[in-house]
Order: C-alpha cells, then structure tokens, then sequence
C-alpha cells in the first residue's frame, strides 16, 4: 500500500479543504474521518457522497495519497469528546492500539454486529468487544510464476515460504526513493504476522528466502513476463494478485492455513449513533459491500454471496493478542530483525 501526497478534506456540503486552504475543521467537530486503500478511493467517496446526501454531517476522507495526516491527531486526544464520532480505516499497529480503542469502548454499548462469514468468525476476525466494527478485509495471498519456480512445488502455507528451497526467490511489497535509502513504506503487516507466528527464527529464514522489496503493481506486471525483476512467489493483497495479466503462466495460491486477514473496519460513539445512522448502514450495507467483493477486499458480511473462494481460510493475529501487547514495538521489532538478517545475506 502506497500513499503520496496531499489529502482532500470534504464535509460533503460542497466545502473541501486541501493543504494551503485555511485550517481544517477540529477533529472534534467532524462526524466521520475515514481512509481506505488506493483501490477503493473513488468508489467508497461515490457511495458516501450519496449516503450523506441530505443530512449535515461534516466527513473528511483522503482521497489523495496521504494515508497518515490528519490521522497522526488522534493519538493525542485526551478522550473520546475529542475525536470523530465515526473513525474508519484498515488496521494499523498505532492507530489502533488498545490505549486508543479504550477511548471508544468507554462509551459503550458497542454496536451490533451482523451475521458474518464464516471465515471471518473461524479466523476471529470480529472484536469480541465490539469496539472496532470490521467490516471488510484485505486477504494476504501468494502469485506464483510457474517458470521461476521451475520443478519445485507450489507453497500451500506460510510456513512452506522459510523453506530454504525457496531461496532469493520471494519478494514483498515496499517502496524507497532509492537504493541507498531504507525502505520508506513495507508490508509491514505481512513481518508482524510472520513474527507472531514464528518468531524471530522464522522472519531470519524468510529473510534468507527474499529476493527483493518491489512495489505490488510492479511485481504483477512482472510475473509470467520473464523479467528479472519477477520472483517465483510474490506476496500480495487478493486484488492485485488476480488481476495479473498472465494467468497462463502464473497462478494464485490462497494458503491452506488461511490468507493474512487485514480488517478494515470502523470505531464509532454509540453516544452519537442515531446521527452517524447514514454513514452506519452505508458502510455496512449491501451496495459497498458488492463493491468491495468485486474488487477482491472481500466484505465480512454472510450476506454477501461468494466474496471469500470456496473453502477459503483466513489468519488474523486476534483481538486479545492485539490488545495485550505493544503492537507498534512488535512491528518496529519485526521490521529489525527481519531487514538486519537480510542485509546479512547480502539483502539491500
């Protein structure tokens, strides 16, 4: 997931504030804050400008590239009477930490939650505590180009990606200005995940088995094209796995344990619920949620027929794991081991 530069501010009464307009609304002031991934931008901001047709509620979404600001304000607000009534985005080691969540589950009672798909309820994707409402995910997977690959087999779990067979044949997602700089942006969720399941061991042999860091839409014009940037197994969200182009030479592989699960959810002030109603049953409605299986960031919703494959897994870190550790030192610490035993190898 890649992000530039400014944000676009609307409080979908005709009003928009981008950077040099004067000072954007208090966070305080504004019913809903949200961000979602690059792919879903422009049809999300379609279906909320329609849902808030006709209601005064002040929402800011980024429809431009910058993913944290003005994000970075909601760490520091002293409680919940200084923040959105409604604050959507994917998960992330920070934002949604335990501290914060608190602010919003000391407004109990969470809100109901519709019946989901059984993934998700088998993975425990949903908050057992109701404060952050997940309403979609973003699935983890592997592309595999069957001719980098050659005579070895397909990987079917995570664990297959340590194997030693695999060597400098592996690559991520992550960005850097250039070669001499660290890695600015990386899937960090994808390190995380690795770490939690198996340590610090498990990250140094997947580090003995990366090839490189290459952007997502990067690695599928690459794969099945003979390029030397290609890996036999590239690890990407679902939706840019499917749409790469040369499905006669590649394939997808939705591990057997599960695809890495990234909610995308939503915290909201019960407080504030019969105000936040449109914006409510938008995000967790039937028209986004046939956009968001189409676009392969399946919704979680039961209701929605087919979003996840048949039989399909998924793997999530889980709510209580999340909530009782540091997550943003987990990530910071995942990150380290895993790029200091790949400069080892030679990695850069």
């Amino acid at each position: 997931m890649f992000y530039g530069k400014p944000h676009i501010v609307s409080d979908l009464d005709g009003a928009t504030w981008t950077a040099g307009s004067p000072p954007l609304p208090r966070l305080a002031d504004l019913d809903f804050l949200g961000r979602m991934p690059i792919p879903l931008r422009r049809p999300f901001k379609a279906g909320l400008d329609r849902a808030v047709a006709g209601h005064s509620l002040a929402c800011s979404f980024l429809m431009g590239g910058e993913w944290s600001a003005p994000f970075e304000g909601l760490l520091t607000a002293p409680g919940l009477d200084a923040l959105p009534g409604m604050v959507l985005s994917s998960w992330s080691a920070d934002l949604l930490s335990a501290a914060w969540l608190g602010h919003y589950a000391a407004a109990s009672p969470s809100l109901p939650a519709p019946p989901a798909h059984p993934a998700c309820v088998e993975a425990g994707l949903l908050d057992s505590l109701g404060v952050f409402s997940v309403f979609a995910v973003i699935p983890m997977v592997m592309l595999i180009d069957h001719a980098k690959l050659g005579d070895r087999p397909a990987p079917r779990r995570w664990s297959d990606v340590l194997d030693p067979r695999y060597v400098r044949d592996v690559s991520f997602g992550g960005w850097r200005a250039n070669g001499q700089v660290p890695y600015q942006d990386y899937n960090e969720f994808l390190l995380l995940s690795l770490f939690e399941e198996f340590g610090a061991a498990g990250l140094d042999a997947f580090a003995g088995n990366v090839k490189h860091l290459i952007h997502n839409i990067r690695a599928v014009r690459a794969a099945g094209s003979g390029s030397d940037q290609a890996a036999a197994i590239s690890i990407l969200p679902w939706l840019q796995a499917d749409i790469c182009p040369r499905r006669d030479r590649t394939s997808v592989v939705w591990p057997d344990d599960g695809a890495l699960a990234m909610p995308i959810g939503f915290v909201a002030d019960p407080r504030r619920a019969e105000r936040l109603r449109p914006l409510i049953d938008y995000v967790t409605g039937p028209d986004l949620g046939a956009v968001l299986s189409k676009n392969r960031y399946p919704p979680v919703s039961a209701a929605v027929a087919d979003a996840f494959p048949p039989g399909a897994r998924l793997k999530w870190l889980g709510w209580e794991h999340v909530r009782s550790h540091d997550m943003v030192e987990r990530t910071r610490t995942a990150g380290r081991i895993f790029f200091d035993a790949w400069a080892r190898r030679g990695g850069r």
